[in-house]
């Protein structure tokens, strides 16, 4: 299926790496140019050459919005517009450290909002009016299942801002002819675990699938979204975890 995105331009933030950096690489095959936000220069060169020689570049931390503003202007003034923006740029959720009220760092707990929920939101407010140049465009926010899940809190909420701001930002942009959607992913396989024998076994074990999901098959999904023939979906929570088994999500 050709997914009509010859042509675009896309920004990837925490595109480095992960789902981010596989995302990039399905969007460029797709014929998209792409840019790479994220924080390391060095990171972010090192990935855009795994992508292809029209790959772009831009650093910023999503804690600055100036950082942004100036990094997102530099990324549609490279490509030349902008379509797509997929937000990946997000620490780890717990760190390391202990789950529940006991293991609690209030600060880490701000910092996690705001590099993941409000740095989506800071990304998505600098893209827009080049959006909206080239008459509309797509939005995909990467969450995650611990939105549906309890175990941890910092993870349960910051995934959940990221659900409640891309139905918001959804009813808003949508009539301008933005489309928002959220991308849940679970347990997934990416260049850091991919060795890791221990974690492939556990994240075959939490889908109905019995396999272990891949940042590319998660990509190939976003890649859909974020493009003209995925754009219906405005508003929309896609799960990518292979079918959790138990609840029934209405």
């Amino acid at each position: 299926m050709d997914l009509g995105l010859l042509g675009s331009a896309a920004l990837v933030t925490g595109g480095n790496r992960g789902i981010g950096l596989a995302t990039a690489r399905v969007l460029a095959r797709e014929g998209a140019r792409v840019a790479l936000l994220g924080r390391s220069s060095e990171a972010l060169d090192s990935a855009a050459k795994t992508i292809g020689e029209e790959t772009v570049t831009v650093v910023a931390d999503t804690t600055d919005d100036a950082a942004v503003r100036r990094a997102v202007d530099d990324a549609a003034a490279k490509l030349q517009r902008l379509d797509v923006v997929v937000n990946c740029a997000a620490p780890r959720a717990t760190g390391g450290q202990r789950r529940g009220l006991a293991g609690l760092d209030e600060d880490n707990f701000l910092y996690q909002l705001d590099v993941k929920a409000l740095g989506y939101l800071r990304v998505v407010r600098a893209a827009l009016p080049h959006l909206l140049t080239v008459g509309g465009g797509a939005v995909v926010n990467i969450s995650g299942m611990n939105a549906r899940m309890t175990g941890t809190i910092v993870g349960s909420v910051r995934n959940i801002a990221v659900v409640a701001l891309s139905k918001n930002l959804a009813d808003e942009l949508g009539p301008l002819g933005v489309s928002v959607t959220c991308v849940h992913p679970g347990f997934t396989v990416t260049e850091r675990n991919a060795s890791d024998k221990d974690y492939l076994a556990k994240a075959a074990s939490t889908n109905t699938l019995g396999k272990s999901i891949t940042a590319e098959e998660v990509a190939e999904v976003v890649a859909f979204l974020a493009s003209p023939r995925g754009r219906i979906t405005n508003g929309a929570v896609i799960t990518v975890d292979g079918g959790r088994p138990g609840p029934i999500w209405t």
